[in-house]
């Protein structure tokens, strides 16, 4: 069975984004920096949204590097109900129903699934309980002012359970975990 992860890069206090903060948030270390491209080394396919899509495409091109080249070449599907085709040449635009391919390709024996940012999509993925790691990369900040997209609004209540962990650059947290039911409470 193919696994489906979900990176999500965000703050202390969840924000997804910021209406000023460059990316990774400035945390570029070369711990942090070194994981990122070994992580991006490892076979897989990319689940993106159409939101997470244009603020990537929309990266200046002095900024277009070979990391970012095979970013957009690597091959998965952008998610759009209003696109239909993408400039990314390694990706196919899916619909509205682009659970049913996902749950098909899970079935399969594929490189794993993952999701850059696109919070709609994890949300999905979570609710259709398809979802097998969510893997949670804190930057140590917080963005009261600034900050937009909150992750977890909007998301059920959920349990997970702690895999995997590691302290990147002596301040850069990433938080492997797996769904592990409803909480306690429910």
């Amino acid at each position: 069975m193919t696994e489906i992860v979900s990176e999500i890069m965000l703050t202390v206090d969840g924000a997804a984004r910021g209406e000023k903060s460059p990316a990774y948030y400035g945390y570029t270390g070369p711990e942090f920096m070194e994981w990122l491209a070994q992580n991006n080394a490892q076979p897989h396919r990319t689940l993106i949204g159409r939101k997470t899509l244009d603020a990537l495409s929309s990266i200046p091109a002095a900024y277009q590097d070979d990391d970012y080249r095979r970013m957009t070449e690597n091959p998965g599907w952008a998610v759009s109900s209003r696109l239909s085709h993408v400039s990314w040449p390694g990706l196919t635009v899916l619909g509205s129903g682009f659970l049913d391919t996902i749950r098909a390709e899970r079935a399969g024996d594929g490189a794993e699934i993952r999701t850059m940012g696109s919070l709609s999509i994890v949300r999905q993925l979570l609710a259709a309980n398809l979802l097998d790691r969510l893997r949670l990369i804190y930057c140590p900040l917080i963005l009261p002012q600034s900050g937009v997209e909150p992750f977890f609004k909007g998301m059920p209540d959920q349990k997970f359970k702690l895999g995997d962990h590691r302290i990147l650059d002596g301040e850069v947290l990433v938080l492997d975990y797996r769904p592990d039911g409803a909480p306690h409470y429910a």
